[in-house]
């Protein structure tokens, strides 16, 4: 295969849990879009992850969530299937938390465009911490623990809950490259509030047309689902434990018993008001930098 990396022609890229996952099942749903079967394929971003099997290749047919792929032959042959008349795109959200991404993304098609979602910090705060409290990456029982805890870097597990919400100088490292006109803001309050007309709207800046399919078929997001029996789950989550038991039963069983052993109906708790009042100061002026920045008034949506 040639060594040049195919032309990607659009970029979702993030932030984390900002709805990044509803938006790639809606653009996934047009016949005019080709979005790989790997949603977050890390290619231009230079992260790792604590989980040995994104770094596995992945196979003909299956679909992933998050692979680390560094090889330009597998990162092309993700985009094998696509036809001449589809935009192909990548919706890796670490591509807007590795600020040097923005330039390598133009170095590789400086007609690019560039889709960003942005939620209120705290809330992505806070449901970045119960994501990893649930997957086993983070240990603390209260979100107040798992800010103070040690840092952990590793994109995969990463726990740098109100950093990862300071969005001026992330935002920035695309306009500082790519022309406004290829750069498109997508407030998460906003579209999930007015799902059809923000989705359409995202459609024409993309150049194309949100068919009736694009609304009509299921969308999956990355919901989070409380668990119970954590302890154990996060047993048989180690890498040499999972990897045994994968070698034995196939994905689609997994998921099966882990639904029936571990699923919990409970509601996720919320995060006290005081507290998100409190978080939300820390981040006025890096969101009145952003309004300058993006002319959006991130201030009056977030009412902080």
């Amino acid at each position: 295969m040639d060594k040049k990396c195919n032309s990607i022609d659009f970029f979702l890229v993030g932030a984390a849990r900002c709805g990044t996952t509803s938006l790639y099942n809606y653009l996934n749903n047009s016949d005019d879009v080709f979005l790989p079967n790997v949603k977050e394929p890390n290619f231009f971003s230079d992260v790792d992850s604590p989980n040995t099997e994104d770094y596995k290749l992945p196979k003909l047919g299956e679909k992933y969530h998050t692979k680390i792929i560094k090889d330009i032959n597998v990162y092309n042959a993700l985009y094998a299937n696509a036809h001449k008349n589809q935009l192909k795109g990548d919706t890796s959200p670490s591509y807007i938390w590795d600020t040097k991404v923005a330039e390598k993304l133009f170095e590789h098609n400086p007609n690019a465009k560039i889709l960003i979602s942005l939620r209120h910090p705290v809330d992505r705060a806070y449901s970045h911490y119960i994501m990893n409290y649930y997957t086993g990456s983070d240990r603390n029982h209260s979100f107040e623990d798992a800010l103070s805890a040690t840092k952990n870097h590793i994109w995969g597990s990463c726990n740098q809950y109100l950093e990862m919400g300071m969005y001026y100088n992330q935002v920035k490292a695309y306009f500082d490259i790519f022309p406004k006109q290829q750069i498109k803001i997508m407030v998460y309050e906003n579209w999930t509030e007015n799902l059809e007309d923000e989705i359409k709207n995202m459609f024409d800046f993309l150049g194309i047309n949100a068919s009736d399919s694009v609304f009509n078929k299921s969308i999956e997001s990355n919901k989070i689902q409380p668990v119970k029996n954590l302890f154990l789950l996060n047993l048989l989550r180690q890498n040499k434990i999972k990897e045994t038991v994968k070698s034995v039963i196939n994905q689609d069983k997994i998921d099966k018993l882990k639904s029936y052993f571990f699923s919990d109906s409970k509601e996720i708790k919320k995060i006290s008001p005081e507290f998100r009042r409190k978080l939300s100061f820390s981040f006025k002026k890096d969101i009145d930098k952003l309004t300058a920045l993006t002319e959006i008034d991130f201030e009056q949506k977030w009412k902080v």
